[in-house]
């Protein structure tokens, strides 16, 4: 059994001996290096030179290193295990002394791994490691190294805890160097979506921006107001909207990690920011969406067992945004006031049922009706003629076999939610096992309850078609395991009188946790990407004349790249506001017939002297061999089989995927 809590670790569950944290790093290190050589092996083949083809040098240089670095690895390793030679891997005592006296500097210094990683590893030789095992291999060295520095800095911290420390930091840091690359002034779409998402949130400035008012977005009111806030500046730019929606992920993510580890207690300073930036990754790894941590934060914050009208109305304010947020995120703020009720008020007999019950209750009913509310106030003011297109989702097809591997999801919705939360799902029914007694069995039901019934409709959710590429839609699961795994660990769910609360947290399993996020969040592929500029003015230019050459009345439609006309990168003609890209796909995977027919009848009209899209093509597709096939297909019949029969395609841009149509 583990303690609840180390107090010279600072850490929860039992921290390991110096010793046996060097020996497992060591350990699991020259095993990851091992995959890491063997998976890169089929890569540095071509390149290490086969009859008639010379060697690459750098190839040559990197393999001999990489096999150095491993042999030496493992040598630690094997000695680490042996009881007598291992005490030789302590560090020698002038070179121990003199970090010792560095002091706060050793912060410096461990940052160095880091930085040496991502010089080299994400810049100058981004093309040579391609692989997880890779980079997971190279990460473990330089946080062991960092981890080295890290346990000179408070005296002697344990290597367990700097190694735990370190790897959360560097996770993070590497996380914000994932999204590096959508912070340029590209001026063509990045992703699928990434421009639709700018074009909505730009809707409550269309009268200054357009020179009209357009219907706001049916779809996540929420997000595109969070979007919407750089349009308030003047010259709000493209490069600022990416800027501005990576600041969200990982602003919002990391308040709610902290507001979560303050809530269970936590106030060690170095433990808060590693546990905040810890819980931050493990919200990253659905993701949960930016705009839905507003139906977290006001209830984490505000939440007071002694202040019921504070509580509800922290609840109120939360329901609100949830109301304009996701269907499916309705219930979450009373949901949340709900378990942090349970979960720190004893219930000790049953005759006191009626009145523990009472204020949960009148939660959930205020919470879901306050959301209902506000999203019916916003079909209101919306301005959409149709309102039918609120109810979209609803009316989509469920495609169960997302939840197990397939070309959408090659991993599965299911195995991969199981896998990112083993940890954190073997601390709670560990726990639950060896502390049945501790609490009332309505409270353990409840808390079980809130889990399954997040779990279920996250899988549903995720079976729409549209989805089913991640575990995006298992958002409010991964947020109530990850709180209530904190609630157990810190120490925070209150027993009955009388009774202990023994929690089952190995520091393996600890590890575990803490490891998982940090593997899956790191960056696989080169970070500080080369802008061709060149290349998208020339492109961009292109575009231009050709509008330039339509006759001055003529009516452009933008399906895709919308985001030209946002920020007047192309100009001098009327835009229509129709079809845009995410709502027409939605239309088509939903069979809005009205919708539809419309559209159809635009194009037959000739509507549109020029048609702006994505490259198109007829092919139908086996949900068996292709990803998305579903949606593919629904395209295909709605809008390309129309679009082809009305139109000719003129000109096809390859750089940005950008292909025009004129009228036949």
């Amino acid at each position: 059994m583990m303690s609840l809590k180390n107090k010279s670790a600072g850490l929860p569950g039992v921290m390991p001996s110096d010793a046996t944290a060097w020996r497992w790093f060591f350990t699991l290190t020259a095993l990851s290096g091992a995959a890491a050589l063997i998976t890169e092996a089929p890569l540095a083949a071509p390149y290490l030179g086969r009859p008639g083809v010379a060697p690459v040098p750098q190839w040559q240089i990197l393999t001999v290193a990489a096999l150095l670095l491993e042999a030496l690895l493992l040598g630690l390793a094997v000695v680490s295990w042996l009881p007598g030679p291992a005490r030789s891997l302590r560090l020698p005592r002038g070179l121990d002394a003199l970090l010792r006296r560095l002091g706060p500097f050793n912060w410096i210094l461990a940052a160095g791994p880091l930085a040496v990683y991502a010089a080299v590893v994400l810049w100058r030789f981004a093309y040579f490691i391609q692989t997880f095992a890779g980079h997971a291999w190279l990460v473990f060295i330089a946080a062991g190294l960092g981890a080295l520095f890290l346990s000179r800095v408070r005296g002697a911290m344990p290597v367990g805890k700097a190694l735990l420390v370190v790897l959360v930091l560097y996770g993070f840091v590497l996380k914000a160097l994932a999204y590096l690359p959508e912070v340029t002034v590209y001026p063509f779409s990045l992703a699928w979506s990434e421009a639709s998402r700018f074009y909505y949130a730009s809707l409550p400035f269309a009268q200054s921006i357009y020179g009209e008012s357009i219907p706001l977005s049916p779809w996540h009111p929420s997000r595109y107001l969070l979007l919407s806030l750089p349009y308030w500046l003047p010259g709000a730019s493209l490069q600022m909207l990416r800027l501005w929606q990576v600041i969200l992920w990982l602003l919002m993510s990391s308040l709610t990690g902290l507001a979560l580890m303050r809530r269970v207690g936590v106030r060690d300073r170095l433990l808060l920011v590693t546990s905040a930036a810890w819980a931050a990754l493990f919200l990253l790894q659905g993701p949960v969406y930016y705009h839905l941590a507003l139906c977290l934060l006001p209830v984490l914050w505000g939440y007071d067992r002694r202040k019921p009208w504070q509580t509800a109305l922290a609840v109120g304010l939360a329901s609100l945004w949830a109301g304009i947020s996701r269907v499916n995120w309705f219930p979450v703020p009373a949901a949340l006031a709900i378990v942090l009720y349970i979960a720190e008020t004893p219930l000790e007999r049953w005759k006191e049922l009626p009145r523990y019950l009472l204020k949960p209750a009148l939660w959930g009913v205020m919470g879901l009706a306050l959301a209902y509310a506000a999203q019916e106030t916003y079909v209101a003011l919306s301005g959409n003629p149709d309102t039918s297109h609120f109810q979209s989702t609803f009316q989509s097809a469920l495609l169960w076999y997302r939840l197990l591997p397939s070309p959408t999801h090659p991993t599965g919705v299911l195995p991969e939610i199981l896998m990112v939360t083993a940890p954190l799902l073997a601390i709670w029914i560990g726990s639950v096992r060896r502390s049945l007694a501790a609490l009332h069995p309505l409270r353990w039901l409840g808390l079980a309850g809130v889990l399954l019934v997040f779990f279920a409709g996250g899988l549903i959710v995720s079976t729409k078609i549209g989805g089913g590429s991640n575990i995006h839609n298992m958002d409010a699961y991964l947020f109530f395991l990850l709180m209530l795994a904190c609630l157990l660990v810190f120490g925070r769910i209150q027993p009955e009188p009388g009774r202990s609360l023994r929690v089952w947290n190995p520091a393996a399993v600890v590890a575990a946790a803490a490891l998982i996020p940090v593997l899956f969040g790191m960056p696989r592929q080169a970070v500080f990407l080369p802008y061709d500029a060149a290349g998208a003015l020339e492109d961009l230019t292109e575009l231009r004349t050709v509008i330039s050459q339509l006759p001055p009345d003529s009516e452009v439609l933008f399906i895709a790249q919308r985001q030209l006309v946002t920020f007047g990168l192309v100009e001098g003609r009327r835009f229509t506001s129709e079809y845009e890209l995410l709502t027409l796909s939605e239309m088509s995977i939903s069979n809005n017939t009205p919708y539809l027919e419309r559209f159809e009848r635009d194009l037959r009209n000739h509507r549109f002297a020029l048609i702006v899209t994505g490259e198109q093509n007829w092919m139908i597709k086996d949900p068996a061999e292709y990803a998305f096939a579903e949606e593919n297909n629904a395209w295909t019949e709605h809008v390309v089989t129309p679009l082809f029969q009305y139109y000719r395609s003129a000109l096809t841009l390859d750089r940005p995927n950008v292909q025009l149509f004129f009228p036949k």
